[in-house]
């Protein structure tokens, strides 16, 4: 049987485009990682930016029982998630209005706290509803962003310790370089993150949850784990350094794939010409399908003449510039059997073969991050191998 004759389930069977999420390696995936950590270590699954591309709602769903913690950058998306009937903790890491922070404490939702400004502006809102604000203290060891510098955290948090209305349920800090094995830089902020707990553990200061670690840092670090690691990248099956760390990631599985369906095939002709610009010219007669997917819904235009579409598991090259609602592919001269509405494969596994998020960003002289985070959130997602 090949793919295009697959049964799909029917709010996909219409569709001109769409993206299956593989729930069984999501799964796995969760599983491998908290194999891999540190005892007393627990998940946190980070879904911010729709959860990579990958869709919020449905990966939040899947993990709901797999993980400690979900992370995101938005009050708005951690709405979706308790509208979603997702009732696992919640951190944000983003900064918030002052409606977004009532808002937040009112759904018992945790927040991260970059200064002291910020801290008093939850305790006050807290105070006001006669609720508990939960808060995750940022400190800055050297990723130079969000987060209260490491020079000062000792000063600043016994300040925000004794500020009413507020619980410090974590303290936690972010990688500059995670990715890099054996990095001096990493391993100072490890050092710095150690001392500043171990001096506010002597002023009597602790906190449920610490982390510092992100999906490259999980497993380059092992001392980092602490207990609480955040993951997204890895989550997901995409290689967040860009080439595998070794043996101890390589259990990790893709949970994406994008297809779509074949619009048109056409013959052209020597000296014809394929899209914008005719950037393409046909040096022989060929066969090309033309595929509903373009920028617009975030195949990226650095891919024209230089992507790739799996058409019955053979790769096959995209040609022209891509344009805001299509792409075209050269077929080459045969085409028996392919016919129109069929399925191909834009981004993943397909009879045997695969288009790898790693591969496209490399085409396109991005970062995998890029790729899939690009991706329309108005393209159907759909849950298989539940």
């Amino acid at each position: 049987m090949t793919y295009a004759e697959t049964v799909f389930k029917p709010d996909v069977e219409s569709k001109a485009t769409w993206i299956e999420l593989d729930a069984s390696a999501l799964r796995q995936n969760a599983l491998y990682i908290k194999r891999f950590l540190s005892p007393h270590t627990s998940l946190l699954a980070v879904v911010k930016a729709n959860a990579y591309g990958h869709g919020i709602r449905e990966v939040a769903q899947v993990l709901s029982k797999e993980v400690s913690f979900f992370g995101v950058a938005t009050i708005d998306e951690a709405i979706l998630l308790r509208k979603n009937e997702i009732t696992t903790p919640i951190l944000v890491f983003g900064s918030l209005t002052p409606e977004e922070i009532e808002l937040a404490i009112s759904a018992k939702i945790s927040l991260a706290v970059s200064s002291f400004e910020t801290a008093k502006q939850i305790s006050t809102c807290a105070e006001h509803l006669k609720k508990r604000a939960l808060i995750h203290i940022k400190i800055d060891t050297g990723m130079g962003r969000l987060g209260i510098p490491a020079r000062e955290a000792l000063k600043i948090i016994p300040k925000i310790y004794i500020l009413k209305g507020i619980d410090l349920e974590g303290v936690f800090t972010h990688f500059a370089q995670g990715e890099i094995p054996d990095d001096l830089f990493t391993q100072y902020q490890i050092e710095t993150f150690k001392t500043l707990l171990g001096n506010l553990t002597q002023l009597g200061i602790e906190f449920p949850f610490c982390h510092a670690t992100n999906s490259a840092g999980t497993f380059n670090y092992k001392e980092a784990h602490f207990n609480l690691v955040r993951s997204g990248l890895l989550l997901y099956g995409i290689d967040p350094s860009g080439e595998w760390m070794g043996d101890s990631a390589r259990e990790i599985q893709p949970i994406l794939s994008w297809r779509a369906r074949i619009s048109l095939i056409k013959q052209i002709e020597s000296g014809e010409s394929v899209g914008y610009g005719r950037t393409f010219v046909a040096e022989k007669n060929t066969f090309i399908a033309v595929i509903p997917v373009g920028y617009s819904h975030g195949y990226p235009f650095s891919l024209s003449n230089k992507g790739m579409v799996l058409v019955r598991g053979k790769l096959c090259p995209v040609i022209g510039r891509v344009s805001m609602d299509f792409v075209t592919v050269d077929l080459g001269p045969m085409t028996r059997n392919i016919n129109v509405n069929e399925s191909v494969t834009i981004l993943g596994e397909e009879a045997g073969e695969r288009i790898t998020c790693e591969m496209l960003a490399e085409k396109a002289g991005t970062i995998p991050y890029e790729i899939v985070t690009r991706l329309n959130p108005q393209i159907s997602r759909v849950v298989v191998n539940e």
